[in-house]
């Protein structure tokens, strides 16, 4: 694992995250714009910033794997704590959620790694 690689995408998730779960406490409307698409992309972004981060410094595509599941789980976690049992749209739908954003960064991560090392 590269820490050095994760730190900012991580913080920044972090922040993110509970900025986004703060603003759909106080306006509960958000939740019909902040759909499953539409936060993909923020997603993406996380996901092709620490895959390519990763490579960058000194990782392999392995490594690139590992970051973008440890990134992956903070999406998981959010929707299934935050958006599922805080605010009350069930676990299930929490779980749902959470698996696509895990997806979603994983994904992107392989991209943003892929591409960091079809520069080399």
């Amino acid at each position: 694992m590269n820490g050095k690689a994760l730190k900012y995408p991580l913080i920044s998730a972090i922040i993110v995250g509970l900025v986004h779960l703060i603003a759909e406490a106080i306006f509960p409307g958000l939740k019909d714009i902040f759909q499953p698409p539409v936060v993909a992309l923020v997603l993406f972004a996380f996901g092709i910033w620490v895959g390519y981060k990763t490579v960058q410094f000194g990782g392999k595509y392995s490594t690139v794997i590992v970051n973008g599941l440890i990134l992956g789980i903070l999406p998981l976690i959010l929707q299934i704590v935050g958006f599922g049992m805080i605010l009350g749209r069930g676990v299930g739908v929490g779980l749902l959620a959470g698996i696509f954003g895990l997806l979603m960064v994983f994904f992107s991560s392989l991209i943003g790694g892929g591409f960091a090392l079809s520069k080399e």
